[in-house]
């Protein structure tokens, strides 16, 4: 089952959130190749995170078995990844279904050997710990983590992260005739709530106009999956967007990819 949750329905830039827990470990990798390949997110991923792929290609080349179909598989993949870094860049260097799909499935069927060498241990960076202590939150490296307790995904420990994407969703205008009409009434929806909240938006425009337009705009969305300490895997994200208007349309386009990928998706606010 994949399940979601979101927070957020601020006036202001705020993120909303989605967890989903994996039942099948060994199937993980395929499980996230079927949902970005489920045609709401453009094919084009981006990996936010280097130094998971860069620890487990090592893990695998001094304990992986090479006669292994899964483990090859896995190296060749990561090879091929790891060598698209580059430091000088601040480009996030672009990844593949192909790529992801090996290396997931290999985390997931040696998800136990994995956390007992640490290999995605990881500590606070320097500026979550000057975050932590304005905010006052307490983490130590290797408990588990409550992604819905941070409000801002720059907080979230990186510990345990095996892989973290940015991704887009499509555009409104490449989804089905159907889907394209539920999109419009998800934005008229929200619209006249606003209008109804605090009148027109800027310019005298109604807000059901504006939130249309918005459709068709870039909505970034991030996966993160993590190894947790009792060996379980988990996917989680994030977006951020004005006020979450549109956290309507956000969860639909969530909710139909789960649906394509053979999973059942679960939205509720915090």
């Amino acid at each position: 089952m994949l399940r979601a949750r979101w927070s957020g329905y601020e006036i202001d830039s705020s993120e909303a959130a989605y967890e989903a827990q994996v039942h099948r470990p060994e199937e993980l990798g395929t499980l996230v190749r079927n949902f970005l390949t489920s045609g709401y997110f453009v094919k084009s991923y981006y990996s936010l995170f280097e130094e998971p792929l860069e620890r487990l290609r090592d893990f695998i080349k001094e304990h992986g078995d090479p006669k292994d179909k899964l483990t090859a598989k896995a190296l060749e993949q990561l090879d091929k990844q790891i060598a698209k870094f580059d430091p000088s860049s601040w480009r996030a260097p672009r990844t593949g279904v192909r790529t992801i799909e090996p290396i997931l499935n290999y985390v997931g069927a040696h998800r136990q050997e994995l956390l007992e060498a640490q290999v995605f241990r990881f500590e606070l960076t320097d500026e979550q710990k000057e975050m932590y202590e304005d905010y006052d939150y307490e983490f130590e490296v290797g408990q588990k983590i409550d992604e819905a307790s941070f409000y801002s995904g720059t907080e979230i420990p990186f510990d345990g992260t095996v892989i973290y994407l940015g991704c887009d969703l499509v555009k409104a205008s490449k989804l089905t005739p159907a889907e394209q009409k539920k999109a419009r009434r998800i934005a008229r929806g929200a619209g006249k709530r606003m209008d109804e909240f605090g009148g027109p938006g800027m310019f005298g425009e109604s807000w059901a106009d504006m939130l249309a337009s918005d459709l068709e705009s870039s909505m970034n969305v991030t996966l993160r999956v993590r190894l947790n300490p009792d060996a379980t895997l988990s996917i989680t994200g994030r977006w951020m967007e004005d006020g979450q208007f549109l956290h309507d349309y956000y969860a639909y386009m969530l909710d139909q990819a789960a649906e394509k990928a053979g999973a059942e998706i679960g939205t509720y606010v915090l």
